[in-house]
């Protein structure tokens, strides 16, 4: 374990203070005319920088342990702590880590956020480089649930982050281009409808699949995207919008009814075994 911590740190030093090294290369002082005071500027599209791709060697680290865990030490209890970090730091990705992306991009945007200093268009391509690190973390995971010597369940866990992973980043993406589209307000008309699609898609699989779980989670996400709908949506949207809204739900409430009905037979063989 203290070779593992010391590996860790010795490469977040490193990655740390490479930005950190950049960030005080492009920093200076500089006194406005009529001011009496210097003001002190740096790029802070590069401290954004750095903290994604801590996130991303994160990711990378405690892939790379599971794959080594899988091939070689096969050890259980190393496994659940495995397992943990690697959902520790999808979660970190998920909220922190498209926090940072969105600023990167904002700084695309608006040049006038990170004056005196250019935004190229690696601040946009970075996050589909993050999304590759994502993927192999969820790969590996993947991983686990098909090994003889981790001896819990995981294919309910690993459906779940899964999941749970898809909707969050679609709904980040759906953002992302809506506010490059010049059309940023228009979220929760795209969010909605978005979270509504999903369900249905997670419905469908849970049928064809025969899961329960997955058809379970999406009436749970459609309940509540109805919720977000009544309760925040609806004081926000224009007549025209709301009308799109509820016209797409109830489109989908109807082709979830439709599905459920000429599928039942399967579903019932599904909850009796």
């Amino acid at each position: 374990i203290i070779l593992i911590l010391v590996s860790y740190f010795t490469f977040q030093i490193e990655i740390s203070g490479y930005f950190d090294q950049l960030i005080t290369k492009s920093s200076y002082y500089f006194t406005p005319e009529g001011q009496d005071w210097e003001n002190y500027y740096w790029d802070s599209d590069l401290s954004q920088f750095k903290s994604i791709w801590l996130i991303n060697y994160s990711l990378l680290f405690v892939a790379i342990l599971t794959f080594i865990n899988i091939k070689k030490l096969k050890e259980e209890t190393f496994g659940y702590i495995n397992l943990f970090l690697n959902a520790l730091t999808i979660s970190a990705f998920l909220v922190a880590g498209l926090f940072v992306l969105s600023e990167l991009r904002e700084s695309y945007l608006d040049p006038s956020l990170n004056e005196n200093y250019e935004a190229g268009i690696f601040n946009i391509l970075i996050r589909y480089i993050s999304f590759l690190f994502v993927a192999g973390t969820l790969y590996v995971f993947y991983q686990y649930s098909l090994q003889s010597f981790i001896r819990a369940p995981l294919k309910l866990p690993f459906g779940f982050l899964l999941h749970v992973t898809i909707l969050w980043v679609a709904s980040s993406e759906l953002i992302h281009w809506l506010h490059i589209a010049g059309n940023g307000q228009q979220y929760k008309l795209g969010l909605s409808i978005l979270w509504g699609v999903y369900a249905l898609i997670l419905i469908s699989l849970g049928i064809w699949k025969r899961k329960q779980y997955l058809r379970i989670g999406a009436f749970a996400l459609f309940g509540i995207t109805l919720l977000k709908l009544f309760f925040y949506d609806i004081t926000h949207l224009t007549t025209i919008a709301k009308t799109i809204v509820f016209v797409s739900l109830g489109v989908l409430l109807l082709i979830i009814s439709f599905l459920y009905n000429k599928y039942k037979a399967n579903i019932a063989d599904d909850k009796n075994s």
